[in-house]
């Protein structure tokens, strides 16, 4: 199906862009600590930054996780995944490259916005599922929605769902400290090994 031109594209929002980008930082300044502490690395001659560098070259279990695991996704879903409104229909990335969801216009029942700001919904007609995402100007979305003919609420009051983000960050607290006993108890490079 041919949706035609680009009209626009919208990716993460600027605050998950920081955060990955000071994740990324926090992780990577962890792994030289960790590096520069280590019984193997101290044992070596150079300890430069070069030397930080051959060491990860020559051990490379840990740059290879934080590769995979760290960088690779935080670059993925903070910049180039995302919602995409073109001439006659919208893309919307679900995840994985190969997980994109490509809806025409004359596919969507209704829209809604549900935060002013980053959030809406659109109805499928012939599933009559809701597809709720982020987009960085809601005004654009709702323009390019408007252009088709696509009816829509323009809000209500978003409601404060304190549980479900006591949830999110309760999750986060226990995955980073499980990670942290992982990296630090050395199983991984006994794993490698």
């Amino acid at each position: 199906m041919e949706l035609g031109k680009r009209l626009y594209k919208s990716t993460a929002l600027r605050t998950l862009k920081v955060t990955a980008i000071a994740m990324n930082v926090v992780v990577l300044l962890n792994l030289y600590f960790q590096t520069i502490n280590d019984q193997l690395f101290l044992s070596r001659a150079d300890h430069s930054l070069k030397g930080v560098w051959n060491f990860h070259l020559f051990y490379p279990e840990e740059l290879i996780i934080y590769l995979i695991f760290i960088l690779f996704p935080s670059i993925y879903y903070g910049f180039i995944r995302g919602v995409s409104f073109f001439e006659n229909g919208i893309v919307i990335n679900r995840g994985l490259p190969f997980f994109k969801y490509v809806i025409p216009f004359n596919e969507i029942e209704s829209f809604e916005v549900i935060h002013p700001k980053f959030l809406m919904a659109i109805k499928h007609k012939n599933t009559e599922d809701d597809i709720l995402f982020s987009i960085r100007h809601i005004d654009r979305a709702v323009a390019i929605l408007d252009q088709h003919g696509v009816k829509g609420d323009l809000g209500r009051k978003l409601k404060g769902d304190w549980n479900s983000r006591k949830k999110l960050v309760l999750f986060f607290i226990i995955a980073g400290g499980l990670m942290a006993l992982i990296q630090y108890s050395g199983i991984i490079r006994e794993i490698f090994r």
